[in-house]
């Protein structure tokens, strides 16, 4: 099993997407199925160009910068623009535009294969539904910590919208959180710099600032610290927290007590 890696923001090499003479796109993919079984990540880069697609993938996406822009719903009369700190969920079999602004786009997709598994089923009503969580709206609950300081979270895509993928941001500031992974994750950094220590007595230290990005595999035990942190979290599965509540056994039918 691959562990913790750590992705760099300056080290990151891009590739096109794919041709369009009135503007470039390109992406860096940094986790598919040669290192996870079950979320494909990168960060993608839309300038003045206009890309078509019916996904075959659930995807959640944040803004590292510039303007994303997605043309969704009948004849892509639905026009959402996201910026900084915006976060986007599509469903699998959504037909849209991608559209950008010099955006610089985080994305996590399930499932990892999405480039080579099966093709959405011709003549079943495409999914319209584009969810946009807009930063200046996000309400942070505070965490539970054990060592000062402070932590706080805000969950966005959770079971009620989606059936694999989970995303929440975090923030970090002078604390410290022991965890040990009950799920395959991926981040990238926001802002701040968000600590997080893995390895034989928490010795490697992986300090991400914004753009960086760090693969979690389930079951990596790990602390979480932050000067001002700030990341994206992109769990799966998204009900982790439901399948690892203990099974209660089920009472002894009356005629054999």
């Amino acid at each position: 099993m691959t562990g913790a890696l750590y992705f760099k923001s300056d080290d990151m090499v891009f590739a096109p997407i794919q041709g369009d003479a009135s503007g470039s796109s390109k992406s860096c993919q940094l986790v598919g199925p040669e290192i996870s079984k079950t979320i494909d990540a990168g960060v993608a880069i839309y300038d003045g160009c206009s890309i078509e697609r019916r996904v075959k993938y659930d995807e959640t996406a944040i803004v590292l910068g510039g303007t994303f822009r997605i043309l969704a719903g009948e004849n892509y009369s639905r026009v959402i623009e996201a910026k900084f700190g915006d976060v986007i969920w599509l469903t699998k079999g959504t037909r849209l535009k991608y559209q950008g602004d010099k955006a610089k786009v985080f994305y996590a997709r399930h499932p990892v294969d999405c480039g080579t598994g099966s093709a959405v089923i011709e003549g079943e009503k495409p999914m319209t539904d584009v969810y946009h969580f807009r930063s200046t709206d996000m309400i942070y609950s505070q965490m539970q910590i054990y060592s000062g300081g402070y932590a706080s979270t805000c969950s966005l895509v959770t079971p009620e919208i989606s059936k694999s993928l989970g995303a929440t941001i975090a923030t970090f500031n002078g604390s410290s959180v022991d965890w040990t992974t009950e799920y395959d994750q991926i981040s990238v950094a926001l802002g701040g710099v968000m600590r997080i220590r893995t390895g034989e007595s928490y010795s490697r230290a992986m300090d991400a600032r914004l753009g960086d990005v760090v693969w979690l595999p389930k079951g990596t035990p790990l602390k979480y610290e932050g000067e001002r942190g700030i990341m994206f979290f992109v769990p799966y599965p998204v009900d982790w927290r439901l399948r690892s509540q203990p099974v209660r056994p089920k009472p002894w039918p009356a005629s054999v007590r």
